[in-house]
């Protein structure tokens, strides 16, 4: 039986749709893989993809302890910002596809046997963006939009360009919220503000993001018993990441101690040491503003 130190883990890099998480489709990934994982939530608001690069070097984001099983890597909603109305958090659409890159290519070879997951920025719904302004800033709203529903297709287009490149499964968050959220923008009630999560959007998220995690990674996908359909008991089932202990329905109340002494994890984890992860600054010129 591993130490609970040794949990594995999933690491999830993001913006504020990511830091932001546990108010829903992070804490919904906790309640899934209770006793099997720990979930690291390395979402920082307000960042880019060339802020959180320089982050992810000095914080050691890439000498995370343990296993880590999964990553998801979702940036775009502030890189996807107006030049010229929100320079702050802008990002060109070039220099954003290298960031992704070498984002990417830093977790793969840091956790080479980790399953990947990127995801596009989401729609950005204007009317509510320009209601948000109202409401923080009163007489002072520019009534400006800066960021756009456009620019927000552009850079999730580029962010599926780069999986593809990297072979990186991609949920294409976009798309499935202006599709499923019906007609006349109706994914603005996947949204609070224009821009970060409902709770009905959260939901969403995670039960997208589930499904693709059974689909693109399988044996890291959690299997709830069918009969309690909660993850809490024997019938739960994740071939690629071990219960920690026995669960209470496998131990003999008569016998304990032999229960847990026969206890066997199901799947051996033989992932190689990690390799540490470059740091090279890119060639992109924008990229050393």
């Amino acid at each position: 039986m591993p130490k609970a130190s040794e949990r594995p883990k999933l690491l999830l890099l993001g913006d504020s749709l990511t830091q932001t998480s546990f108010e829903g489709w992070g804490s919904g990934l906790a309640q899934r893989y209770q006793r099997r994982a720990d979930i690291l939530n390395r979402g920082m608001s307000g960042y880019n993809t060339r802020w959180f690069l320089q982050y992810a070097k000095d914080s050691g984001i890439w000498e995370e302890p343990g296993t880590v099983k999964l990553i998801t890597i979702w940036f775009g909603a502030n890189d996807a910002s107006l030049a010229k109305h929100n320079p702050h958090h802008h990002v060109p659409i070039d220099e954003y596809s290298n960031n992704l890159k070498r984002l990417v290519i830093s977790a793969k070879e840091t956790y080479p046997t980790a399953g990947l997951v990127m995801i596009t920025p989401p729609p950005v719904h204007h009317e509510q963006r320009f209601e948000y302004q109202k409401q923080r800033y009163g007489d002072k709203a520019t009534g400006t939009l800066e960021r756009t529903l456009d620019n927000a297709e552009k850079y999730a287009d580029a962010c599926k360009t780069v999986a593809s490149q990297l072979d990186v499964p991609c949920l294409n968050m976009f798309d499935l919220m202006v599709k499923e959220g019906g007609d006349n923008c109706g994914f603005g009630k996947y949204l609070w503000d224009g821009l970060h999560f409902s709770s009905e959007g959260h939901d969403f998220v995670l039960e997208k993001l589930l499904a693709f995690i059974e689909k693109h990674h399988p044996s890291m996908s959690v299997k709830i018993d069918e009969v309690t359909k909660q993850p809490n008991n024997s019938g739960t089932v994740c071939t690629g990441i071990p219960n920690s202990g026995p669960y209470h329905d496998e131990i003999d109340h008569e016998n304990w101690k032999k229960s847990f002494g026969d206890f066997q994890i199901k799947t051996d984890d033989s992932s190689p040491p990690r390799k540490k992860a470059k740091t090279e600054e890119s060639t992109s010129p924008t990229a050393k503003k």
